[in-house]
């Protein structure tokens, strides 16, 4: 019973949030202020590339398992997903003239986005936890997965370069 009621909570947590998210949002009021939202939004995702390529290095056999290495740096990126959609309060659409990778459906379709983000926050953690057991074959699993996460978000919202 303790269960559900936990889960319940967590999910009506999520939902405030998702809606708190939605009505934060708010179109950029000069060029250069969209290219600040746009520009710390890169970095942010540079900083979870950063952490996460020593990781698939290793499933590429590029590098020697680390477990404290994987448990670090997924829990570092659990922290930085659950920040994604504040990098998108401000809605940067209105200029088309600043480079970004950013579809106009992250506005659009901002609960499925939050999702998809929680998704990540999800996954990262669930990597955490395996790098904490030790357990190689347990962490390596866990690694696609997690990015599988990250692709479900950039299929639908990261413009793909060719």
């Amino acid at each position: 019973m303790k269960r559900f009621v936990s889960l319940g909570l967590v999910s009506a947590a999520t939902m405030v949030s998702a809606v708190v998210w939605a009505q934060a949002a708010a179109p950029a009021k000069s060029a250069a202020e969209a290219k600040t939202a746009i520009e710390a939004r890169q970095a942010h995702f540079k900083e979870i590339k950063k952490l996460y390529e020593p990781l698939t290095d290793t499933l590429k056999g590029k590098r020697e398992f680390d477990a404290t290495l994987f448990a670090t740096n997924a829990a570092k990126i659990g922290e930085l997903a659950q920040q994604i959609p504040a990098k998108f309060a401000v809605d940067t659409r209105g200029f088309k003239d600043t480079k970004t990778d950013a579809l106009d459906g992250i506005w659009a379709s901002q609960a499925d986005f939050k999702a998809k983000s929680d998704a990540l926050v999800t996954g990262a953690n669930a990597l955490a936890a395996a790098a904490k057991t030790g357990d190689k074959g347990a962490t390596m699993k866990a690694v696609p997965a997690m990015g599988k996460t990250c692709g479900g978000c950039h299929d639908n919202y990261k413009f793909k370069s060719e």
